[in-house]
């Protein structure tokens, strides 16, 4: 099991890490987002308000805190982790619903850690009243289009059009979409 370590630079604030493989001596240098400390600070206290206040209402307002773009009108249930890193690149329209335990990506630093590329920081919207199930995961740069419905445990990792239904992984169109029956 590899141990991070932080590594201290010489002007204020920590804005990377060493990984290792042992305790012996430092591996290669790992680059990760440079956050200033205060603003990595504000979305972490304002994280466990965000998840577990009583109210969608009060949810809503401490993610807004955080940074995220957070309509007052969206429905935003217990558990559902903003990007911590950057907030203010997820987007949340009038009543659009993010069910409980969803995960909403805007950065991806896999390519980064690894050695193979840059990190990757997009914005990530969901539109008017589009609706997420349980317990999803969008991923950086996604769209989910307007009254779209992602369904439960889904993985969304490209762009979800208006009107359409969603499942999977990773998430995929469903062919038998049935709407619910007016109600009179």
């Amino acid at each position: 099991m590899g141990h991070i370590l932080p590594n201290i630079p010489a002007l204020p604030g920590r804005t990377e890490l060493t990984m290792t493989m042992d305790a012996k001596g430092p591996a290669e240098g790992i680059h990760r987002a440079g956050r200033p400390l205060r603003v990595r600070l504000r979305s972490a206290l304002l994280l466990l308000p965000a998840w577990y206040l009583p109210s969608s209402s009060l949810r809503v307002a401490f993610h807004r805190l955080r940074g995220a773009k957070v309509s007052k009108s969206a429905e935003v249930g217990y558990s559902v982790i903003i990007d911590n890193l950057y907030p203010e690149k997820v987007v949340i329209a009038d009543s659009a619903t993010v069910s409980a335990r969803t995960t909403i990506l805007a950065h991806d630093e896999s390519f980064a850690y690894t050695g193979r590329g840059a990190q990757v920081i997009a914005e990530t919207r969901i539109e008017q009243g589009a609706f997420v199930g349980v317990h999803c995961v969008i991923l950086p740069g996604v769209t989910i289009g307007s009254r779209a419905i992602v369904g439960a445990g889904s993985v969304v990792t490209r762009d979800v059009p208006p009107d359409t239904v969603v499942a999977g992984v990773p998430a995929r169109p469903v062919t038998s979409a049935r709407r619910a029956p007016p109600t009179a």
